[in-house]
């Protein structure tokens, strides 16, 4: 984290006029933004590192203590201990459990279980389903609710494999190596208070070799703060090279201090949006809503406590798959149970 504290009016005798007062409030807004970023950005990265090791095993655990489920529904149906109406209540049963475990999570070997029970083929099921979601991805409306989204209704572990995968891809792509170049990350403002420093200060075309080593120094420390997104550590290299220290801020003339105004206002703006980049990454993988994303320990707290969740779901479907292979205790649970949209079945 640069160092910009500095950039800052100083109170004086004279109360500070309506520009040098904002001049000072998206100065430390930019700060707080900065820091922000930085360690959203680390809470986000320790997250990826411990997914694979921590997180990936016990939602593959999760779903199989699901499959098993299925397939002692489907042995019990098989072994002829019930009813038909109980038989009716496994087959929607297994039908709805096999098709979510196929289709999310790429449970193929559930797919001759599912057709046991269903009048239409999995995959034709599938290739509809494929299609539907072609053609919704397609439909402006949809692309607009998308745009618009902020928050995500399901937490990662309980996203399909596939859309799993997808974003794991993504944010590793993103992500730098770890000896690489640097995320590329650099705002308008920043971008435009850097390119005046370099038509000044580029050393290439300086004959004389004292100044040009002068000059190299300086672009070394321009292509830092450039590099750091760093709006306040460019601005105060450009009123360093002008010689304007924090006491001559308090006599810029109003048009130069708009100037600075308006970029710090850029800067705050981009930045809130890239916080907004990281909180919706954030949100993406352990479902914490993505305003409630605004340190690190409130969102490594949240992916601890999906682990936990998971590893007590894993416990609990473990019990019920040893307490419903007694079939009276799976036609307790069956007699109360409801099959949506239909009515009480007869006894």
């Amino acid at each position: 984290m640069t160092d910009t504290a500095i950039l800052n009016i100083p109170e004086s005798e004279r109360p500070l006029n309506k520009k040098q007062k904002e001049f000072n409030t998206l100065s430390g807004a930019i700060e707080a933004l900065d820091r922000q970023i930085a360690e959203l950005q680390q809470a986000y990265d320790e997250m990826l590192r411990r997914m694979p090791t921590e997180l990936d095993p016990l939602v593959a655990e999760y779903q199989s203590c699901r499959a098993d489920i299925v397939n002692l529904w489907d042995r019990a149906y098989e072994a002829g201990h019930f009813r038909k109406a109980y038989q009716t209540k496994l087959a929607y049963l297994i039908t709805e459990n096999a098709f979510d475990l196929v289709k999310n999570h790429g449970l193929d070997y559930l797919k001759p279980v599912f057709n046991r029970y269903s009048p239409v083929d999995i995959e034709v099921l599938l290739e509809e389903d494929r299609a539907r979601n072609a053609s919704r991805i397609e439909d402006p409306a949809f692309l607009l609710e998308s745009i618009n989204e902020t928050e995500p209704e399901v937490a990662f572990h309980e996203l399909s494999e596939a859309e799993q995968m997808r974003i794991k891809a993504e944010r590793r792509d993103r992500r730098p190596e770890e000896h690489g170049t640097h995320r590329e990350r650099t705002t308008k403002s920043v971008r435009c208070v850097y390119v005046e420093l370099v038509k000044t200060f580029h050393p290439d075309r300086e004959t004389d070799e004292t100044e040009k080593q002068r000059k190299t120094a300086t672009m070394q420390r321009i292509t830092r703060a450039y590099q750091d997104n760093n709006l306040l550590g460019l601005l105060k290299l450009q009123m360093e090279l002008e010689q304007l220290d924090r006491a001559g801020l308090a006599n810029v003339d109003k048009n130069q201090l708009g100037y600075y105004n308006k970029l710090l206002r850029q800067q705050v703006e981009e930045l809130a949006q890239q916080k907004m980049s990281v909180q919706q990454e954030i949100s993406a993988i352990c479902g914490l809503p993505f305003r409630h994303a605004n340190s690190m320990v409130t969102v490594i707290a949240k992916f601890n406590a999906n682990i936990n969740e998971l590893k007590t779901e894993i416990r609990n479907t473990r019990k019920i798959y040893n307490h419903w292979q007694v079939p009276s205790q799976l036609k307790a649970y069956l007699k109360p149970f409801q099959i949506p949209h239909e009515g009480d079945f007869d006894e």
